[in-house]
């Protein structure tokens, strides 16, 4: 059959315009490959792109794909490769295979070393990166405070509310919720002082996730922890967050004491860094800003040492739900702190367990670190090696802690309070402190706490058991079957600095005690109930005419109960001002 000449046109038109304004199906994987082979550029959103540093050029795909390959062997091609060698540096080849990787596609990255001269980053797209053999990323960027590599989902908008709302329920009624979707991240906050003697322009707030929507009515996950009134100027921030994933890779940074940041997910939610290692990122390895239920297991990180700063792992700027488990962290001048670089929400629900954390010799290097603006840390089951001369396993600048089952080596004790945040209760239990040259307390700089509770450990060394000398005070203290041995000075020495303190020192057992077993002053304050029952005291004060318990200006303290072992001398000294007699 013939056709004119016209008709042939016409039709040529019509496949041209269908070809070039037909969809493109998106692609779901990438792979980065340094190999010799050649590879085909897709002509379609594929599935699978391959990252290669070898000798072969490939076109640049100009479509999103799901995954991603980086492979730095002579491997034969595979489909949807990227070759590094087809780039100016290795940086630009993944970047580019970020920027062309759909959202909740993967990256995998073979073995290899790979070298980034400039910040690697992505902005709303969910990622995996996944490596395979021993894969390297050498960050080699010029010194700055920036992230070398970033991934961030949005914020999307600020509102504040049109309803008062109540602690423990579940829903805030914003003035304008059209933008807010379910799963989004929600920030709260109100122009109400967190703890006004150590940052004066921190804010009270948490974050939470959305659960649903319903006009300008939000859900949230779980229950407000505070009311939030109208007339306490409240905001809400709303975040779009994306899910990382980032699974053995092995980052080395140029310097323990740089200002370099390794890796840095803001707006994260569900996310996770597993099996990978970090080296020499002076500033910070791993940071997770305003990020919610995140992951850190099984990882390696070493030397971020740099003055002032230098954190393994750092929790920033309301983040919640964070998950520190089975790492090994060294030198590092806080293995984790908790901080922000904002003034709004409260850190909060960071649990910390299982842990090998081995501490730095600088300046301020307490191994594990909450400044007072973090709600609550939960530390369990870990072996921390503070260093000497004046360093802790524990800075604790929460309001509510717990702090068991741990084992602490050398260093000068196990925790140490920061700051002066109110109304806290603090639980101390079921520890091992061995060799350590200071305390297993030490009271913070002032605040009044709610209840503290020294349960069920064992001390052996150190200067004293339980120390109280600056201004902090609990309304509750419980010091209750412990065992402190070997201790130059006295095992409990408690200071009151406020009225109706309840004390109960019950149970322990004060072995070796150079001094006093316990030692309290009333210092001019009137005491609720104080109760010194059924200690054991082996050899305490054993030089001098000192007594096993010394009650300085207390009124009406119960004591009874209390065994005295090979000590010839006093079991109880009360003096004048104490309103007992001996």
């Amino acid at each position: 059959m013939k056709y004119s000449k016209t008709y042939l046109a016409v039709f040529v038109l019509a496949l041209l315009y269908i070809t070039l304004t037909s969809p493109v199906p998106l692609v779901s994987n990438i792979t980065i490959d340094d190999g010799a082979e050649p590879v085909v550029n897709p002509t379609h959103l594929m599935s699978n792109i391959a990252i290669d540093d070898g000798s072969e050029p490939i076109v640049n795909p100009t479509h999103l794909v799901s995954n991603i390959i980086i492979d730095d062997d002579a491997e034969p091609a595979v489909s949807n490769l990227y070759l590094t060698s087809d780039y100016t540096d290795d940086a630009a080849c993944i970047q580019a295979a970020l920027d062309n990787l759909k959202s909740g596609g993967t990256i995998t990255i073979r073995e290899g070393d790979y070298y980034i001269t400039k910040q690697i980053s992505q902005k709303d797209k969910s990622l995996n990166i996944i490596g395979e053999g021993e894969v390297t990323l050498h960050l080699q960027t010029a010194e700055s405070p920036d992230s070398v590599i970033f991934f961030t989902g949005s914020m999307i908008t600020n509102e504040p509310l049109s309803a008062d709302a109540d602690k423990g329920s579940s829903q805030l009624v914003l003035n304008d919720a059209s933008q807010v979707r379910k799963n989004d991240l929600i920030k709260i906050w109100k122009n109400v002082q967190w703890c006004p003697l150590d940052y004066p322009d921190q804010m009270t707030g948490e974050m939470y996730s959305v659960q649903s929507v319903n006009e300008n009515v939000v859900t949230l996950n779980q229950s407000l922890l505070r009311d939030y009134k109208l007339h306490e100027i409240v905001q809400a921030e709303i975040y779009r967050p994306i899910e990382i994933h980032i699974k053995s890779i092995s980052i080395q940074d140029s310097g323990a004491t740089t200002s370099h940041h390794g890796l840095a997910l803001r707006y994260c939610k569900d996310s996770s860094v597993t099996d990978s290692l970090f080296k020499d990122s002076g500033y910070v390895a791993i940071s997770f800003y305003s990020c919610f239920n995140v992951d850190v297991n099984n990882n390696e990180i070493y030397n971020s040492i740099f003055p002032g700063s230098g954190y393994g792992v750092a929790v920033w700027s309301g983040s919640a739900f964070v998950n520190i488990d089975n790492n090994y962290i060294e030198n590092c001048r806080h293995a984790i702190t908790g901080n922000t670089d904002e003034r709004k929400a409260l850190n909060r629900d960071v649990f910390i367990n299982n842990n090998t954390l081995i501490g730095a010799n600088i300046k301020g290097a307490n191994v594990i670190d909450a400044h007072p603006v973090t709600i609550n840390y939960i530390v369990t089951k870990n072996k921390i090696y503070p260093q000497l001369p004046y360093f802790f396993a524990f800075l604790d600048g929460t309001q509510y802690s717990e702090f068991s089952e741990n084992e602490v080596y050398g260093g000068y004790g196990a925790v140490a309070r920061r700051g002066s945040v109110n109304d806290g209760v603090h639980i101390i239990k079921d520890n091992t402190m061995d060799g350590i040259a200071g305390y297993t307390y030490q009271s913070g700089e002032n605040g009044i706490g709610d209840t503290l509770i020294i349960m069920n450990n064992t001390q052996k060394g150190g200067e004293y058991g339980i120390i109280f000398q600056d201004s902090e005070s609990f309304r509750n203290i419980i010091i209750s079957k412990n065992k402190f041995s070997n201790i130059s000075r006295q095992g409990v020495y408690k200071k009151l600095f406020i009225n109706g303190v309840n004390l109960e020192i019950s149970d322990n057992v004060f072995k070796n005690i150079k001094r006093d077993g316990v030692y309290i002053d009333g210092n001019s304050f009137t005491n609720a109930a104080v109760k010194i029952h059924n200690n054991t005291f082996i050899n305490v004060y054993p030089f001098s005419s000192g007594s096993k318990i010394t009650i300085k200006n207390i009124q009406n303290a119960s004591v009874s109960g209390n065994h005295i072992l090979n000590a010839p001398i006093a079991t109880f000294l009360a003096l004048p001002a104490s309103g007992m007699h001996p």
